[in-house]
């Protein structure tokens, strides 16, 4: 299955302009596709307009119209919903609190962290504005490549495009799973962003291993897939190195930057290394069961449209006009 054959671009043209009119008081652009125009008189015909605003609708509807105008593919899953779950109060990557239609680069501003991807829900994050531009057309090696120079780059510390690196690990390699390196979970994912299964076990590791009582149900649902008693040792060690990481944090810390305390990614290395990948299959299904998590099919990334790096096939009359939602 092919994402030509699961999205169909007049359709959704359509869909948004009946959604445009359902759901915002912008007016109709005679700069619009035909078919977005189209979806937009018939609403017209079918009742009013909405009187309350919703920040979570307007950025739905702008995100829809701003991927029609560039070509982008937009996957079903992508609701009004989904940008619920995905809002923070806080820009993952610079840590500063994020605005809502300022104009500043502390904006919230939702971001596909695979830029060769359409818009899913597994590749997208709530980023403030400034990240969003920064990061540009970058993908995640050169990404990568920025957090380990000495200097800034685009106004970006190294740490910050560490973090950025950390969001894009799982997007950017959710075709080639065992191709994946291995860093330091020092920024929150998003809430239903893909991840590896190595960043799995990290997170539960910095959620779990602070408080013994947590730590303790989190290594008797590891232990067993460990295969070996090395690997269980290391396992413990590596839930030690945690544990105390955390416990040296200081004030303005937060929780993820554990993984850049002194010797945590060595623990976590060591004991990676002391798995079969028959042990290591089932230490990440495990790590999945106990996170919730599940793994990432190929059907369900067709609607990524990674073959065509994210765009839809073009639209007769495709210019479509900036237009704010409000």
């Amino acid at each position: 299955m092919t994402v030509m054959e699961t999205i169909d671009p007049v359709e959704a043209g359509r869909r948004l302009g009946h959604d445009l009119h359902r759901l915002s008081r912008i007016a109709l652009q005679p700069g619009w596709p035909s078919a977005v125009r189209e979806g937009f008189e018939a609403a017209i015909r079918q009742g009013v307009r909405p009187r309350r605003d919703d920040r979570f609708v307007r950025k739905w509807l702008q995100l829809r119209l701003g991927a029609l105008w560039r070509g982008r593919a937009v996957a079903s899953d992508v609701t009004v919903q989904l940008l619920r779950e995905l809002d923070v109060t806080h820009c993952p990557v610079t840590r500063e609190p994020l605005t809502h239609a300022t104009r500043l680069g502390s904006d919230a501003s939702v971001d596909r962290l695979n830029n060769d991807g359409a818009y899913a829900a597994a590749n997208l994050a709530m980023l403030s504005a400034r990240v969003n531009r920064a990061k540009g057309r970058r993908g995640f090696d050169e990404v990568w490549a920025l957090s380990r120079r000495s200097e800034p780059t685009a106004s970006l510390a190294p740490v910050e495009w560490l973090r950025l690196a950390v969001l894009m690990l799982g997007p950017a390699h959710a075709q080639q799973p065992l191709e994946v390196p291995a860093l330091p979970l020092c920024a929150p994912l998003p809430a239903t962003s893909a991840r590896t299964a190595l960043q799995q076990v990290q997170r539960l590791l910095t959620l779990n291993a602070g408080v013994a009582a947590s730590r303790n149900r989190l290594l008797r649902g590891l232990l067993p897939a460990c295969g070996n008693a090395s690997a269980e040792a290391r396992l413990r060690l590596l839930s030690d190195a945690v544990h105390a990481g955390l416990k040296q944090l200081g004030a303005e810390a937060q929780c993820w930057d554990v993984w850049l305390q002194p010797g945590v990614m060595e623990a976590l290395a060591s004991w990676r290394g002391a798995l079969s990948e028959r042990a290591w299959a089932h230490t990440s299904w495990a790590a999945g069961q106990l996170a919730g998590g599940r793994p990432v099919s190929r059907r369900e990334l067709a609607p990524w449209a990674l073959a065509t790096r994210g765009y839809l096939p073009p639209v007769a009359g495709s210019a479509v006009t900036r237009a704010v939602i409000r």
